[in-house]
């Protein structure tokens, strides 16, 4: 027992009276004593109290044995029990509530039970004496007996832990394998089983894993036509096929172990929620109320399930990101200026007025000329608007100097419209789009609404996963404090603008709204959760070029789950493997449609077509309103030129 316990970070006796205990070991183990008969006359300390005002307000429920259990297990890290005769049934009983309670867990939990026949009640069961949790779901448990107190020979036992725990639906009786008979007095093993228990959690014998499942690609999903089956613990379901991503590595993980693999498909469509009462809904509900063993599905780590349950190693990374409407052509009415960039225009508007100088000037000092400057000036500026646009003037010339000049300004001019006129048409064919909503910062600036079917996809942002990152570059740079708190506003803001609709809402609305719709982009670059959009609704959609936020996915079990180091331990070396990748490239192969994932991936890039584009309303739009704008205006002015002469 000694050996059996030095492992422990501590190990919390509850003593009994007729039951006197000493250990001797070397080096000591760390004991705590726990007084049961004494738990309801001892007078309450303080972290008793604010245990107690902690459960009453999450309306708890709680007796003594679960309060005194949880401080024990939270204050002096108990990992080993041993517990003595009537003390039995009640501390297997409330055990599990207790280490649900308490924030600190251990995976290494052991239990020394010790009873005599002589003190058993008259009424005494053994099938309701040794029923609780523990010694249905416990590895480590040792079930110490003698026929009496002042015995001398003691016989130890051991839950048998492996095979099948359910005929059907219904629980397995617990059975216990006699380990050894042995002799205090002269200090011997008179009978050993030879049984191993270092083996039970290698080789599990058919132990059942219930894993609870619904249809979300490529993580999970059912099949009840594929072969082969698993048996389905739903009321009135039928033996179902079940793969992907996540649940690759549970069968692979039952191959291993030789442990048997069941589903629950139970719940159609939610992952759920947790309440602070410890209870829950949707497949978080179910683990943690223990109808399933293991809860997958992208879950992220959401820190109220963390609290109340279990989590694996991290099974893959996910990033929320969405697909929001693509960007249109913009009606623009600067269009004839977009040809050149501002400083070519400035260097143009300086050409021409350097051509109308020197037209004027010329004009002015020809020995024929009898013109006033302002007529000089005049003639300047039509002839250089003229030239500009190609057109003759009237003006005739006998003087060579001016003919030079003329025809210099007419050869720049060629030179300027010809460059003009291909600028032109290239813009023409690639029109100017507006802005899209395609990263995090663009879709909290177009205060752009967001939709998914459940309320899961943001409860990442109230659990402070986003802010425990964040806040260790507080101690880094203190620069990045700036990018952390505007980072945390811009979660919020986005999260204010979060909506939910069931799935035939959204794939209504991904046809004609202006909002961004909910994907998942998987670690390898797959996108899940895009079922829900169809397909004619894909092409007035974009996919965002980044993250709104991204999480690793785990999978969720009870407290106490024995599996669970053995689980962490495979699932390290399942990634060193590269499986991971390799598994989520087949599923997306097998399962998902490689054409509407090709046409999602590809639409972050803009659609830039090479060979010849056929022009129509949208590229000529901008220029055709300047042209009625300036149409209007000339309008106005030669009525009121009219106006102005017949007064």
């Amino acid at each position: 027992a000694q050996q059996y316990l030095i492992e422990s970070h501590s190990t919390c006796i509850l003593r009994h009276a007729n039951f006197d205990v000493r250990l001797e070991t070397n080096p000591p183990v760390a004991v705590v004593h726990l007084e049961p008969e004494k738990w309801f006359s001892l007078e309450h300390s303080a972290d008793f109290e604010r245990k107690r005002a902690e459960l009453e307000e999450n309306r708890v429920e709680y007796n003594e044995w679960i309060l005194r259990l949880t401080l024990a297990i939270e204050k002096t890290h108990c990992e080993s029990f041993i517990v003595f005769q009537e003390h039995i049934p009640k501390f297997a009983h409330y055990f599990y509530n207790a280490s649900s309670y308490a924030i600190w867990r251990s995976t290494r939990n052991r239990f020394i039970f010790v009873y005599t026949d002589e003190l058993l009640p008259a009424s005494f069961d053994a099938a309701n004496y040794f029923d609780g949790y523990i010694f249905h779901d416990q590895p480590n448990i040792w079930l110490i007996s003698a026929p009496f107190l002042n015995a001398t020979v003691f016989e130890i036992k051991s839950n048998q832990f492996v095979g099948p725990r359910y005929f059907g639906k219904e629980p397995m009786p617990v059975n216990f394998d006699a380990l050894q008979l042995y002799d205090a007095q002269f200090g011997e093993v008179t009978w050993d089983s030879g049984i191993n228990l270092s083996s039970k959690l290698r080789n599990l014998q058919g132990r059942e894993i219930i894993v609870g499942i619904f249809n979300y690609k490529p993580f999970m999903l059912l099949d009840y036509d594929k072969q082969p089956k698993i048996y389905n613990r739903a009321q009135h379901g039928a033996d179902v096929h079940i793969d992907g991503t996540e649940v690759r590595l549970l069968l692979s993980f039952c191959e291993l172990h030789n442990c048997t693999l069941q589903a629950d498909t139970t719940e159609l469509t939610e992952w759920g929620d947790i309440y602070p009462n410890y209870t829950g809904t949707g497949l978080m509900g179910m683990v943690l109320d223990r109808t399933t063993d293991y809860g997958i599905g992208g879950l992220y780590v959401w820190y109220e399930a963390y609290i109340r349950m279990e989590i694996t190693q991290f099974l893959g990374r996910s990033g929320a990101t969405c697909l929001v409407p693509a960007p249109h052509p913009m009606i623009n009415w600067a269009l004839p200026l977009r040809p050149f960039q501002a400083t070519l225009w400035l260097c143009v508007l300086a050409c021409l007025m350097l051509e109308c100088i020197s037209l004027a000037v010329t004009r002015q000092c020809e020995r024929t000329s009898a013109q006033s400057w302002q007529q000089s000036l005049r003639f300047g500026y039509v002839s250089t608007l003229k030239l500009f646009v190609n057109q003759s003037t009237s003006y005739v010339t006998t003087s060579y100097a001016l003919r030079t000049v003329l025809l210099a300004s007419y050869m720049i001019d060629i030179i300027l419209t010809t460059v003009y006129g291909g600028g032109l048409a290239a813009i023409l064919t690639l029109p100017k789009l507006e802005e899209a909503a395609d990263s995090r910062q663009r879709l909290y600036e177009h205060k752009l609404p967001w939709s998914a079917t459940s309320y899961a996809w943001i409860n990442i942002f109230d659990t402070g996963t986003v802010d425990v990152n964040r806040n260790y570059c507080i101690y880094v740079f203190i620069i990045k404090i700036i990018d952390s708190i505007c980072l945390q506003s811009v979660l919020l803001r986005l999260m204010e603008r979060f909506r939910v609709y069931d799935a035939d809402d959204i794939a209504i609305k991904s046809r004609t709204e202006q909002m961004g719709f909910v994907v998942e982009r998987m670690q390898f670059g797959h996108l899940g959760n895009a079922e829900i959009i169809p397909d004619d609704a894909l092409s007035r959609l974009k996919l965002m070029v980044d993250d709104i936020y991204f999480a690793y996915t785990v999978a969720y079990v009870p407290r106490l789950w024995a599996h669970l180091e053995a689980h962490n331990q495979f699932t390290l070396a399942w990634h060193s493997s590269g499986f991971d990748k390799y598994w989520e490239w087949q599923i997306a192969a097998d399962y998902m449609n490689a054409n509407r994932q090709n046409r999602m991936t590809a639409s972050q890039i803009p659609k830039l077509d090479i060979g010849p584009v056929k022009l129509g309303i949208d590229n000529f739009i901008g220029l055709i309103l300047l042209w009625c704008f300036g149409l209007s205006c000339s309008l106005l002015v030669f009525v009121v030129e009219l106006w102005w002469n017949t007064v």
